[in-house]
């Protein structure tokens, strides 16, 4: 019996410190325009700039805990954690989305409020204020753009932002029917429009950590697939106990066992399927166990190899 363990940390660690500094970025930014937003909602007594800034703390929440979690990520591995820290970003996604859930609520609540009392409001300074949230929500997409291809962490970011752009652009909107048309109910409507809007993202982002707290399968690996194509190398016998699952975003792993004939070298099958597995199906981190077996006919009638 053989066994490989096998994993790559390069392109990992670089992925990490890329996520590391464009949420830095995109906090600096999120935090001034939000202090901004604030300020000029109650200013001009507008609920979709304070709804706009909620989403923006929220989006401050979610890079704080992001980065956080990428300073987990980084911590040496210890017995009592054998694959380090690198959940805690999927929990730290995890708590996000649950937090934009109770967010878009109130949001929709303060917005219901609203319909029955219109407040005044300065739809001139709401309009330059909006203008300028769309242009940071900009610069932050751009920069978070590359990161949310490899990291719920990131994508969590990304979605938030892109929730902002459009939460500005609703804004926009609404300021320019106030001030042409004085019909201050389209603050509520747009406000309810920018709580409503977070929830089925925020839906898709609870899934996906979900997923992977659960040891789901990667959703671009077909396990059938996997295990038909490492069966089909030369001197395999039988692929069981085949599972494959997440450990954090952009790292995947794969453990199985291998029944092999007498007539090839353990190691050679080892390096063989493994290299299938990160190759063709972009599976790093691999565990595989090889179990020999000398077959005395074509029906495959073995005893175990000692």
């Amino acid at each position: 019996m053989s066994s490989e363990h096998s994993h790559s940390h390069g392109d990992f660690t670089e992925l990490r410190k890329k996520n590391k500094s464009a949420m830095i970025m995109v906090l600096v930014l999120t935090i001034t325009y939000m202090v901004i937003e604030v300020i000029a909602g109650i200013y001009t007594g507008s609920l979709a700039l304070i709804a706009d800034a909620g989403h923006m703390l929220g989006d401050v929440a979610a890079l704080v805990l992001a980065l956080i979690a990428v300073w987990f990520a980084g911590k040496t591995p210890s017995a009592q954690k054998s694959y380090g820290y690198y959940r805690t970003e999927i929990l730290a996604a995890l708590l996000n989305g649950l937090a934009l859930v109770g967010l878009s609520i109130y949001i929709l609540y303060e917005a219901f409020q609203r319909f029955t009392h219109p407040p005044e409001i300065l739809s001139g300074p709401m309009l330059a204020v909006a203008v300028g949230g769309l242009v940071i929500n900009l610069i932050a997409i751009k920069i978070l753009a590359g990161s949310s291809e490899n990291s719920l962490n990131a994508k969590a970011a990304y979605l938030e932002v892109l929730g902002d752009l459009l939460g500005s652009v609703a804004v926009i909107i609404a300021s320019l029917i106030i001030m042409f048309t004085g019909w201050k109910i389209a603050d509520p409507l747009v406000s309810g429009f920018i709580g409503l809007m977070i929830l089925p993202r925020t839906w898709t982002l609870i899934r996906d950590c979900v997923h992977i707290l659960m040891e789901g399968t990667p959703a671009h690996v077909d396990v059938q697939k996997l295990k038909e194509r490492l069966a089909s190398v030369g001197g395999v016998l039988n692929v069981h106990d085949l599972h494959v699952w997440t450990i954090t975003s952009g790292r995947d792993a794969i453990s199985a066992h291998v029944l092999v004939d007498d007539t090839v070298q353990p190691d050679a099958i080892l390096s063989t399927i493994s290299g299938i597995a990160q190759s063709e199906f972009n599976l790093h981190h691999s565990t595989l166990q090889v179990e020999q077996k000398e077959c005395k006919s074509e029906q495959w009638v073995c005893s175990t190899a000692q």
